[in-house]
């Protein structure tokens, strides 16, 4: 059964892998409204891997590998992988299609918002009731406080940015449309 679980736990650890380099590259590839428009598309997705500062960046991490430990029996390492990139994908555009005053994107949240709540609906599909609806009603919560109350300011101040809770938001919404194409995979292979 341990053997299982260590396709999540490496593809968490390149993931961290892949965050530190993309800090240390964070230039060429932060959302930068303008250079998307210029034609560097990738900034829409690799946006998600950067981060304002180092304590953003653990910040992110943290929840990350939380995460990995939360849904280390429920959530596949092709659903975890696959749906970075589906989420990043909803997240960078729709930030660059709905908020258009939003120069700068940096951060991984809107993704890991999105991973929680399909970490939630994979421990409920796995009859982990308690974990995944928890999880799924508190991101739920959070994601929606957030949206009306804005990000919290003791986060603001370690960032050193404004929390952009749309990506919160749209990360949510990408995570909602994954977690439905799960659940009917799921409900046609039982």
């Amino acid at each position: 059964m341990i053997k299982s679980k260590r396709p999540l736990i490496f593809a968490i650890l390149g993931l961290t892998l892949v965050l530190f380099i993309s800090q240390i590259l964070q230039p060429e590839l932060v959302f930068d409204r303008r250079s998307i428009a210029a034609g560097q598309w990738w900034r829409i997705f690799s946006g998600n891997l950067t981060h304002s500062n180092y304590p953003h960046l653990l910040l992110n991490l943290s929840g990350l590998w939380i995460l990995g430990f939360l849904f280390i029996d429920s959530l596949k390492t092709k659903t975890f992988i696959t749906s970075i990139f589906i989420l990043g994908l909803i997240v960078g555009t729709g930030l660059y299609y709905f908020n258009p005053v939003l120069e700068k994107y940096y951060g991984f949240s809107g993704v890991l918002y999105g991973l929680f709540f399909i970490g939630g609906v994979t421990a409920i599909m796995q009859k982990d009731y308690f974990t995944g609806v928890s999880v799924s009603l508190l991101i739920t919560a959070k994601t929606i406080w957030d949206y009306f109350n804005g990000g919290s300011s003791s986060s603001e101040q370690l960032i050193g940015i404004p929390v952009a809770t749309d990506a919160h938001l749209y990360g949510f919404t990408g995570a909602i449309l994954v977690s439905i194409t799960l659940y009917i995979s799921h409900l046609k292979n039982n």
